[in-house]
């Protein structure tokens, strides 16, 4: 309502002032009109500029010019200017008649009333388009910083999850145990442990990373686990080869496949079997995770790394992108759908 207010402002304001200066302009030369004829006619073409702006202003919106760049946008303007400086003229000459009683030769005052009507909807053009790049730059800017804060705040609550000293404890004592029994298995296990933490640090500065990078990382990440759960923990990954290229959230995966092990195979007497597919699906890369268990309701179950990842999917993505959570046969589904055309580096 107040955006709403503001343009019918401007726009009254706007044209009544540039009539105003045509009349003073008009009013000050020799002229044997009476101002009071002049003041009326130029009132009558600013109404009339104001009705045809506020239509073309329609035609803008419906057909979203402001989603144009430059080299698109301007033959579109300048024609539209073209046509509004002829409408306006046309509109305005019955006014200007009954104001005036008179207007001349059309071949006397049309060409010029036509250049001065089509400049000055080209300057409001100027003004009106200015204004929308200004605000979808900062909207822009807006949400980078969000993206930022966002993916900060996912890369936080990620390092807290790995490197929560219970999850550290698990992966010493298990090394403590491998120096004896497997060196190469617990130096094996150390650098794992190193490359995680590594890609975990680095993860902020790319908003996104090659789905094959986080899946070497999930990979990892799987490996140290399966240290300490031993036979309860398997994993089976299905990447289509079509898909590795394309780009995911960084840690997105990741986080989802961590869920699943913190809150399937850990409260799994048996354990289970983490399963992590992707493919193309109708113009859009799916990723699915899967693990046994049910969709959790108590305290420990806050759910907010879901709602962190479908916050970084709408920044990034915005309505194209989703995270979806199902219950599936005892199995937890998690299921991520972005546009492909959205994965590129």
């Amino acid at each position: 309502m107040a955006r709403r207010r503001t343009y019918w402002i401007c726009q009254i304001a706007g044209w009544f002032t540039a009539a105003a200066a045509n009349f003073i302009i008009v009013a000050a030369r020799e002229t044997d009109e009476p101002a009071w004829r002049l003041a009326i006619a130029f009132a009558g073409g600013a109404l009339v500029a104001i009705a045809a702006t506020h239509g073309y202003r329609a035609v803008i919106q419906r057909r979203r010019w402001t989603q144009l760049g430059p080299a698109r946008l301007l033959p579109r303007v300048l024609a539209a200017c073209v046509v509004l400086g002829i409408v306006i003229s046309a509109l305005a000459a019955p006014l200007w008649w009954a104001a005036l009683g008179h207007v001349g030769a059309i071949g006397d005052w049309a060409p010029a009333a036509i250049l001065s009507w089509a400049w000055s909807t080209f300057l409001w053009s100027a003004v009106y388009f200015g204004v929308h790049y200004f605000e979808r730059w900062r909207q822009l800017e807006l949400e980078k910083l969000q993206l930022a804060i966002v993916a900060k705040d996912a890369q936080l609550q990620t390092l807290m999850a790995q490197l929560q000293p219970h999850f550290l404890f698990n992966v010493l004592n298990s090394v403590r145990a491998l120096v004896v029994e497997d060196p190469a298995k617990a130096q094996a296990t150390i650098t794992a442990l190193s490359n995680l933490m590594r890609y975990s640090l680095q993860a902020t500065k790319d908003s996104t990373v090659a789905l094959a990078t986080e899946i070497d990382m999930v990979r990892t990440y799987l490996d140290l686990e399966a240290v300490r759960f031993d036979e309860r923990l398997a994993s089976h990954i299905d990447i289509a080869d079509d898909t590795s290229a394309l780009h995911v959230p960084a840690m997105l995966v990741q986080s989802l496949v961590e869920n699943g092990v913190k809150h399937g195979i850990e409260r799994s007497p048996a354990g289970g079997t983490i399963r992590v597919a992707a493919w193309r699906d109708r113009g859009a890369l799916r990723v699915r995770v899967t693990n046994p268990g049910r969709i959790g309701s108590g305290d420990d179950s806050t759910r907010i790394g879901l709602a962190n990842a479908r916050a970084r999917l709408q920044l990034l993505y915005g309505d194209g992108a989703s995270l979806a959570l199902r219950d599936d046969d005892r199995t937890v589904v998690a299921e991520v759908s972005i546009p492909i055309a959205g994965t590129a580096a």
